[in-house]
């Protein structure tokens, strides 16, 4: 091939690159690259190599100092850079199959890019509620087999409402890891109390009552010699296996205590009370207030924790004694009202789901289970994710 030949397919390439709008970086090192004939790997080399010099000779000239304390402002950003540089091949190497992860996501996500006529594509959204207020407060009805009253909610303590939505459907950080789960279909916020927590407090006391039998034990043996050796032991073991078993399994019944947000129905579902069966009511029903004061009682009573309060402003007519209120969050005040607007978010059918929900939707994706994990994963968003790599694919998921 001759000269002009290769300046031509440069001319081209360069063309090319202009033509897919990249960015002015990438630009640079295109024009770099065919300057000096280096890859980018190459490069980065030669520039850290470079850098450790200069590290190195103004620890030479300065011995006993931090370089990143340095008043040179250079030396110092070069031996931060280093520091960083130093950060990631360790957790490369610490954290292998966490950067295989990434790094398939970051290929998987060049593909949908690439694949943007498929993964573009407008899917239908016919399952999604569409109904008014009234109706669906109708349905609510039906479902809860009697009509409803209507409250006020007052509190000397609980005075701070929260918001009910976010700024931007993607705003927030992880919340599947504190309060809030979804699969697409539904949302779930958790409450303090309910059965989950009765049997925490059976298991903690079964296995607690279980080693006071093992220390009278002890006392006995010394006492009187071997006597009630069995005795003593049987009671001891089915004490302690049974608080065990309780504690292992209390999980079983945790879908009970929950708030299930439907944005398939527009409908909220509230949580098993211990002798009161769940109702259903329209999401725009609830609201969430903070307390006036950093710290107050827990549900459970002991130890004084900051909690939030779920407040339905409807309920069904056969709650005759009591007007239902349920303890949510526990983090602080900041994570229960992000929480809060997340719901309140995601019951809104006419934006996309936030993208910091998508890593609980791969979840139950990846076992195939909805969010009561009593059902499967739901039929209408499983063209969202990708089969193989269980991965959102799509840049709005309804």
């Amino acid at each position: 091939m001759s000269s002009d030949d290769k300046g031509s397919v440069k001319s081209s390439k360069l063309d090319d690159l202009i033509d897919n709008l990249i960015s002015d970086e990438d630009l640079e090192r295109y024009i770099a690259e065919q300057n000096d004939g280096l890859t980018r790997e190459e490069r980065e080399k030669i520039k850290r190599e470079n850098r450790i010099n200069a590290i190195n000779q103004w620890c030479a000239e300065n011995p006993g100092r931090d370089p990143t304390r340095a008043k040179d402002k250079t030396i110092k950003q070069l031996a931060l850079d280093e520091e960083a540089v130093v950060r990631r091949e360790e957790f490369r190497k610490n954290n292998p199959e966490i950067v295989a992860e990434i790094r398939k996501r970051t290929k998987n996500e060049i593909k949908y890019f690439d694949d943007r006529q498929t993964y573009n594509e407008q899917l239908p959204k016919d399952y999604l509620h569409k109904d008014s207020y009234e109706t669906r407060l109708k349905k609510a009805e039906v479902l809860n087999g009697c009509s409803f009253k209507t409250r006020t909610f007052k509190s000397k303590r609980f005075t701070d409402q929260y918001a009910a939505e976010l700024e931007s459907p993607n705003c927030g950080s992880t919340l599947e890891g504190h309060w809030v789960r979804n699969d697409g279909k539904q949302l779930a916020i958790s409450w303090f109390g309910g059965w989950s927590n009765l049997f925490t407090i059976l298991g903690f006391s079964c296995t607690s009552l279980a080693l006071i039998v093992l220390f009278f034990h002890i006392i006995a043996l010394i006492a009187n010699g071997f006597e009630y050796f069995w005795v003593m032991a049987s009671i001891y073991v089915t004490f302690f296996s049974l608080g065990l078993f309780i504690l292992k399994h209390r999980a079983i019944l945790a879908h009970r205590d929950k708030f299930y947000f439907n944005r398939h129905t527009g409908l909220v579902k509230t949580p098993h009370t211990l002798f009161r069966k769940p109702f259903y009511l329209p999401y725009e029903d609830i609201v969430c207030y903070g307390a006036n004061q950093r710290n107050v009682g827990s549900a459970r009573g002991g130890s004084r924790v900051f909690v939030s309060l779920m407040v339905p402003l409807k309920y069904p007519k056969h709650y005759r004694f009591t007007k239902p209120t349920f303890y949510v969050g526990g983090s602080n005040r900041e994570w229960d009202s992000l929480a809060y607007a997340t719901a309140m978010t995601f019951m809104d059918t006419s934006i996309p789901l936030g993208t910091h929900l998508y890593q609980s939707i791969e979840h139950y994706f990846k076992i195939d289970k909805d969010i009561t994990e009593k059902h499967g994963f739901p039929e209408e968003l499983k063209p969202y994710l990708d089969p193989v790599d269980c991965q959102v694919n799509r840049e709005a998921v309804w």
